[in-house]
């Protein structure tokens, strides 16, 4: 009867240390909208939100440009069109000099965050956009990548007037 109790706390010991709890699954960034204005001169428009990423690997280094890793900041813009969101990206123009539409992307990239910690980042990031389209009323959608590619939330910024 012992030698039967000995075999089970034996097996019980080898279950609990062989079942080793694997690594948790990378949590993608978040980010939180802060405001959006039009520059003084409109030519711009300015938006900032903070970011957080309990991985710490956000940013791109300048080498970093094959497959995923042109961009990180991925934005969408959208256009009010009869009280209705549009989305008008990416943007094509005509360019009438050489007779063809042009394409315009206006996804971004941030520069590496270095961290040798690997520790949790946190921060705010500020964008400014060259604004030359012609709407009146528009918004951006956007959000970020970390270099292992996990996606932030969405976040959408408030509505710019062009007066």
């Amino acid at each position: 009867m012992q030698l039967a109790v000995k075999i089970t706390i034996l097996f019980t010991i080898l279950f609990f240390v062989g079942c080793s709890k694997e690594d948790p699954e990378p949590a993608p960034p978040t980010i939180t909208f802060l405001d959006a204005r039009l520059s003084d001169d409109k030519l711009y428009s300015v938006i900032r939100f903070e970011f957080f990423d309990a991985d710490g690997d956000l940013g791109l280094k300048q080498k970093d440009t094959i497959g995923e890793y042109d961009y990180n900041v991925l934005i969408d813009y959208y256009e009010k069109v009869n009280g209705v969101w549009v989305l008008k990206s990416p943007v094509i123009t005509w360019n009438t000099a050489e007779a063809r539409y042009d394409t315009l992307e206006l996804h971004l990239r941030f520069p590496f965050l270095e961290n040798e910690a690997q520790r949790s980042l946190q921060g705010e990031i500020k964008l400014d956009l060259l604004f030359n389209f012609n709407a009146d009323t528009f918004r951006y959608d956007l959000h970020i990548k970390d270099r292992a590619f996990n996606t932030s939330n969405v976040i959408t910024t408030t509505e710019l007037i062009v007066n």
